[in-house]
Order: structure tokens, then sequence, then C-alpha cells
């Protein structure tokens, strides 16, 4: 092992790592695949190759120009091994982060990490289905452990750079708010439309979560590193990612704290108080929205919406007005075009309801598969302690010994709510 490079080692999520044309090759081959059908999982591999086909048909010239941007989490992270050697993924490497080497991605030392490629299970289907539709589609990874108006310059420079002259933008998560960041910079009049899904607009408190060590994310991910706990995650990695502090929620709509006050936090894991200062203010470096903005709200899922300080600790609401890690109120964005569905925040470039809804928009501009409000959602409210999450996710994950079901299962669900509240509000 060569802590900060390249490991020695090279595992099956190296393996699969591949170029994207690649790739798409293998999806479209006549025979299956086995590594790619046990990762995808049967329903996705389809889905894949069908589209992968059907999008290496020649055309007769390429269509507008459409970038897709990830989430945060939604790249890989990790270290070129070159001399023909597959990339050493670290994030999102199961094999790698058990032997400990999230801490590999702190930011702050020399370590030379590298974006390599976004995370295909959840959004190539999305790109094929663009590139079939006619558009001339381009998944792009960006490193999302940085400041949101860096990455926002970089994708401005790209576009700048690539010189289509109408280009929309589709942002999923975080890469929504890259997308805002970009139009500040030159460049941003080539931009006509841009689609956010289940953007964090004035954040989530999955953030102040994922600080504190109590996020679904985090404790998950700590039950596959055999050497680290989900406490030290947060405390040795995560809390050094600036972009993670520009997620936290601004103003009032959770609750009378002021998330960017080092004292209004708990003892216990939080934020770097050097980065929450840099971190305020994030609306002020994003583009405002206008009429090229549409933002698709994800509601009905089991969210956290709320936020007090109770006896030392932080305590959360959970209701059903958000999407499983977005609340509405913080994803809605006053002067653009708001629609919504009922769709889980993870689930949205994968939902064939919401990407034939994001076509429609880029198309004509509307759209009849989302509402124009949310629907009725019932008035349960669950309260949950930082020492009640903490309960939940503990342990270590035989991750050898699972099954590729079970290791997509424990995959797909990373982001989940706490399963007590979810099962809560169940009828």
């Amino acid at each position: 092992m060569n802590p900060g490079g390249p490991a020695d080692h090279i595992t099956p999520y190296d393996r699969l790592a591949l170029p994207e044309r690649a790739l798409i090759e293998l999806l479209a081959a006549p025979d299956p695949h086995a590594g790619l059908l046990d990762y995808f999982g049967a329903v996705l591999y389809t889905q894949l190759t069908t589209l992968a086909r059907e999008s290496l048909r020649p055309r007769s010239a390429s269509g507008r120009r459409v970038y897709v941007l990830p989430g945060i989490m939604g790249s890989q992270l990790g270290f070129a091994r070159g001399e023909h050697r597959p990339d050493d993924v670290v994030w999102l490497d199961p094999i790698d982060i058990s032997f400990g080497r999230l801490a590999e991605l702190r930011l702050g030392g020399a370590s030379p990490v590298l974006t390599l490629g976004a995370m295909n299970y959840s959004y190539l289907k999305l790109t094929l289905a663009l590139r079939v539709a006619g558009y001339d589609a381009v998944l792009l990874d960006y490193d999302w452990r940085h400041d949101i108006a860096s990455l926002g310059k970089l994708l401005a420079r790209r576009i700048a750079r690539d010189g289509h002259d109408d280009v929309a933008l589709i942002g999923h998560s975080m890469g929504g708010l890259v997308a805002r960041a970009a139009l500040v910079n030159e460049g941003a009049a080539r931009v006509t439309r841009l689609v956010m899904l289940g953007t964090p607009n004035a954040g989530s408190l999955a953030a102040v979560q994922a600080l504190r060590g109590t996020y679904s994310v985090v404790r998950k991910i700590a039950q596959i590193d055999l050497r680290h706990d989900a406490e030290h995650l947060a405390t040795q990695v995560f809390s050094t990612f600036p972009g993670l502090h520009e997620l936290l929620p601004a103003g009032r709509a959770i609750g009378d704290l002021d998330l960017f006050d080092a004292a209004s936090w708990p003892i216990g894991p939080g934020p770097a108080s050097e980065l929450l200062s840099a971190a305020a203010g994030l609306d002020q470096r994003m583009a405002a929205p206008d009429r090229r903005f549409t933002m698709v709200v994800g509601c009905n899922r089991a969210t956290a919406t709320r936020l007090a300080l109770r006896d030392g600790e932080f305590e959360y609401e959970y209701t059903l007005d958000g999407d499983g890690t977005v609340p509405m109120s913080l994803a809605q964005l006053p002067g653009a075009h708001n629609a919504y569905v009922d769709c889980g925040h993870s689930d949205m470039p994968l939902a064939d309801e919401v990407i034939h809804g994001t076509l429609d928009l880029l198309e004509a501009s509307a759209t009849r598969r989302f509402a124009s409000a949310p629907t009725a959602r019932p008035d349960t409210v669950i309260r949950v302690r930082d020492s009640g999450l903490r309960e939940l996710f503990n342990g270590k994950v035989d991750w050898p010994h699972m099954t590729p079901a079970q290791r997509r299962e424990f995959l797909d669900t990373l982001n989940e709510p706490p399963w007590a509240a979810t099962r809560r509000f169940e009828p």
C-alpha cells in the first residue's frame, strides 16, 4: 500500500471504471458482460444495453450540446496508475474503503487525487437517453470536495473552450449549484437552459449530519471501513471539504440556528471553523434565477426538514416535505420555474418520469410530466437526535462475502434517511 498514491492491487471496481466509449461498447455487445451485469443489476443493465445500442447508431448531425453534472459524491476520485493499467478508484471502491483509504481524500495535503469519471451507475442512463433523443450529451465529472465557485469557473472554461453557441446544463443535486456558479462567469450567454434535479439551492440538513458523523452515507461507509468509525471520517475527512460546508442550510427555513457560526454547533464532530466563514453567502456567488431555470423538486420522502439544539445535541424533524435529502423549502428557487415530482433524491437521474420530463424541458421548455405544486402529504412529524442517529448503522459489513445483489442494495440505499424514521411514515 502506498498512502497518498495509487495502490499496487487492482480491484474489480478499478477494472469497471472504464473509459466511457469502451463501457458503452461493452454494453452494446451482443453477449452479456458478467461483471457489468453484476454491477448494474439485471433491470438497469437491460435498460443500458438498449440505450447503448441505440446511441451508437449513426446520426446525420450532432444536436444541441448538453452537459450533465453529477451531484456531490457523484464523481469518482482516486489516482492515475498509467502504464496501461486501470486507474486506482478510491471513491467509491468499497474494497479500498475497507482498507481505510478514504482518509487519502482528505484535503490539505499533497495527495494527487484526480477525478476519474462520473458514477456511471447513477448518470449513464440519463446521458444515453439524451444522446438517443438527438442531443450531444457530455457527462462531466468534477472534484466535489472543492468550493462551488471554483468548480463553476472550471465549468465555464469548459463551455467556452468547447465553443458551442446553444448549451443546456442538467445539474443533479450539487451539480445544479455548480451550474449556477458557472453562469456568473464569461461564456454564460451560451447557456440557454438549466434544469436542476433535486438541487439544494439553500442547502440541506444532510450536510449538517455529514459533518456530525450521523448522516446515513457516512455511517454506512464507516461500516465498510475496517479501520475508522463514522466520527473519525467526519472529523478527519469530510470536515476538510469546502464544498460540503457550502451545502449547509442558509437562512431560517430550517430553524433559528445560524449554522455558519461555529458557536451554534454542539460539542463533537462538526465543521472546520476556518471553512465556515468562507462557505457563507454562497447565493451571492451564483447566478440569480431567470427564465432559463427550471427547478425539479422531489417530494413525499422522509426528509430532515428542521433543526434545533436540545440538551447539547442536534434534534432533527423528519417530515415528507422533501426528496429524502433536500427539503422542499431549501430546494425551491424563487424566480425559477419550480416543478414537482414524487421521487427520491438519488433516484432522479434514473427515473424514467424525470428523464422524459427533462427531455420535454429541453425540447419545448415545458412538460406535463411534473406537477405545478407538491402533492398532499400527511402532517406526521418525527424527531430524532444525534444520539439516536448514532445508534443506527453500527458494526462492520462483511463486504467480500456479500452477494452482488446485497452489495447493490447497500450502495443504492447509502443516503436513505434513518430506517426508524422511514418506517414511522408507513400507513
